[in-house]
């Protein structure tokens, strides 16, 4: 793993959007807990150091 950088890019997420996306691509509900594996591929190819998932907390 590599050092955290002090200005790290952070990729935020409307986690709740994006998870209802996720479930109408895929054609079954997604939780949070059951992302796909090719979906978090594709999030680490997007090059930031972080994801921040938005609002996962307030449901």
């Amino acid at each position: 793993m590599k050092p955290w950088p002090k200005y790290p890019l952070v990729y935020e997420i409307s986690t709740w959007v994006w998870l209802r996306e996720l479930s109408e691509r895929y054609e079954r509900p997604i939780p949070l807990s059951s992302i796909p594996a090719g979906e978090w591929k594709t999030l680490g190819s997007l090059g930031f150091d972080a994801v921040w998932f938005m609002g996962v907390w307030e449901r």
